[in-house]
């Protein structure tokens, strides 16, 4: 019995130690594993975080890469289209003098209430600005407002609100509007008598549309004696005539056009040299973002004029002298 007293004591010290071993594995599994868990969810989020923060930082500057190549493809294009403008600004340059001044009659227009009292045997001269409305056009309208002098613009339809602003003040303060076509594209506005027309009418629609005036006063983008269309120029003069609108070349160009930026001074040279021999001088501006110079220039240019002896600065008007490059068919 001792014996087996003994024994069964040893079996049940076994088991005890065994269940003892257990619980303390237990527990130490217990304790280890959500540790462990935590530490491998550590691990896994901080890799998790890192990568999001890689993939924000690569995708800001994706942004940033897709942001700078679409502020240099504005640059291009600005640099594009001042280039086209330069090119057709040159092309306007080269048709100056091409052909003798004509005169004739200037229609009357209803948009038209301003009236010229010309001194007896007086140099008329009128200055006019291509390709407006510009970032620059309320300049010129404070320089001429403060030698009380009136010009004629040639604007074209652009579509801005500051546009719409400077063609509504160019006809509130006296000066005169006239179409310098809509877009100043040359393949589109001269592909053929109807394109010319439709263009034509889309101007004066839209200048009537912002100002209240239907203008009757039209210059050709480059010139009625451009070398650009290929379709007989007196086609569309033949379609002016039969809207009741007067075309006017100048006589006198500047030289704002030409490619190379050119000096005030050499502007104010430009547009006041032997202006004493014309009758008639229809001088050649062009109010554009890439001509700061003609700015600069304007108020020496009316101070040389008004110091001239008999000579009056005015806005084409029904009165004015035409002055054209190429005359229609019919006129003698």
């Amino acid at each position: 019995m001792d014996t087996d007293q003994q024994q069964t004591a040893e079996k049940r010290k076994k088991r005890v130690q065994r269940l003892k071993k257990m619980i303390i594995l237990s527990i130490v599994i217990g304790i280890i594993v959500p540790w462990v868990a935590s530490a491998i969810l550590f691990v896994l989020v901080y890799g998790m975080n890192r990568q999001w923060k890689e993939a924000n930082s690569r995708l800001d500057t994706l942004t940033q890469t897709v942001s700078e190549q679409g502020r240099l493809l504005e640059e291009l294009k600005g640099l594009l289209q001042e280039e086209i403008l330069n090119r057709e600004l040159l092309m306007e340059e080269r048709a100056d003098g091409q052909m003798e001044p004509v005169s004739a009659s200037v229609p009357q227009t209803e948009a038209e209430e301003l009236t010229e009292e010309p001194k007896e045997n007086a140099h008329k001269v009128y200055l006019t600005f291509d390709d407006g409305p510009s970032i620059y056009t309320n300049d010129i309208l404070d320089i001429l407002k403060e030698y009380d002098v009136k010009a004629t613009f040639f604007v074209l339809g652009k579509e801005t609100e500051e546009a719409k602003q400077a063609m509504r003040r160019i006809v509130e303060e006296g000066h005169s509007l006239g179409m310098h076509s809509y877009n100043h594209q040359y393949d589109q506005i001269y592909a053929s008598k109807e394109a010319f027309a439709e263009d034509f009418h889309k101007i004066q629609d839209y200048l009537y549309q912002v100002t209240g005036v239907e203008s009757h006063l039209y210059r050709f983008p480059g010139g009625s004696s451009n070398t650009v269309t290929n379709v007989d120029v007196h086609e569309f003069i033949e379609y002016l005539q039969e809207v009741d609108t007067a075309y006017y070349d100048w006589n006198v160009s500047s030289g704002d056009a030409a490619k190379e930026l050119l000096s005030a001074e050499v502007i104010v040279r430009n547009a006041t040299t032997g202006i004493e021999n014309f009758p008639t001088a229809v001088i050649l501006f062009h109010d554009a973002a890439s001509r700061r110079t003609t700015v600069d220039a304007l108020p020496t240019i009316i101070e040389k004029l008004q110091a001239m002896e008999n000579v009056e600065i005015l806005p084409i008007t029904e009165d004015t002298e035409l002055i054209q490059h190429v005359k229609a068919k019919d006129t003698p």
